[in-house]
C-alpha cells in the first residue's frame, strides 16, 4: 500500500439481525431471498451518518444455509442485492461465507472466512482498497483504531477481538447507545 494512502474508517455490518431482521427478531426464520428482506430503518440512518462522515461499509455475512443444502446460492445472493436496494445502496461491500463446519462436502466444511475468523472482514477491506485507489495510485488503508464492528452474535465480537477493531451490539448501535 502506498506511503500516502488515505486513512478511512471502515465499518463492518453483520447482515441479519443487524441491518436486517433476521430468525431472532420478527421475522422469526432465516432470510431465504429477497422477499424475506425486511431492513431496520434505524440501521439505515445509522449507516448514512457514517457516511457522512467519510467512511466506508462492508458487510459480513455467514450463509451456511448454502453448505448446508437448505437454501441456494442465487437466492441469498438476491437477498443480498435486495438488501442493498432497501438501504439505498449504502454498502460499498457485501461479503458472504458460504460454508458451514456441518456440510458434508469438505470443501465447504472449512474455510478461513466464517466468522468469527477474520477472513471475510481482511478480504473484502483489501478488495475495496483496490477499488478506491486513484489515477495517481493513492488508495486508501483502513486502520483499526478507525474501525467498527457492529453484530448481533458472539461470532460477530469474537471477529472484531480478532482484528483489533472496536464493537458495538446490533441493538445499541441502532438505538445509537455508544
Amino acid at each position: 500500500m502506498p506511503t500516502d494512502a488515505i486513512p478511512t474508517p471502515v465499518l463492518y455490518l453483520d447482515i441479519d439481525g443487524t441491518v436486517r431482521q433476521g430468525k431472532d427478531d420478527e421475522l422469526g426464520r432465516f432470510v431465504n431471498g429477497p422477499e424475506d428482506v425486511r431492513v431496520f430503518p434505524e440501521a439505515i440512518a445509522r449507516m448514512r451518518a457514517w457516511k457522512a462522515g467519510g467512511g466506508r461499509i462492508i458487510g459480513v455475512s455467514n450463509q451456511g444455509g448454502i453448505a448446508l443444502g437448505l437454501v441456494e446460492a442465487s437466492a441469498v445472493i438476491a437477498a443480498m442485492n435486495e438488501t442493498q436496494r432497501q438501504t439505498g445502496r449504502l454498502f460499498d461491500s457485501i461479503a458472504m461465507c458460504q460454508h458451514h463446519p456441518d456440510a458434508e462436502d469438505p470443501m465447504f466444511a472449512r474455510c478461513w472466512c466464517r466468522k468469527p475468523k477474520p477472513g471475510l472482514a481482511i478480504d473484502a477491506a483489501i478488495a475495496l482498497a483496490v477499488r478506491h485507489r486513484d489515477y495517481r495510485r493513492r488508495g486508501e488503508m483502513y486502520p483499526p483504531h478507525m474501525a467498527l464492528v457492529v453484530g448481533d452474535r458472539p461470532e460477530d465480537e469474537a471477529m472484531a477481538r480478532l482484528l483489533d477493531v472496536d464493537f458495538e451490539w446490533a441493538a445499541d448501535w441502532r438505538a445509537g447507545v455508544t
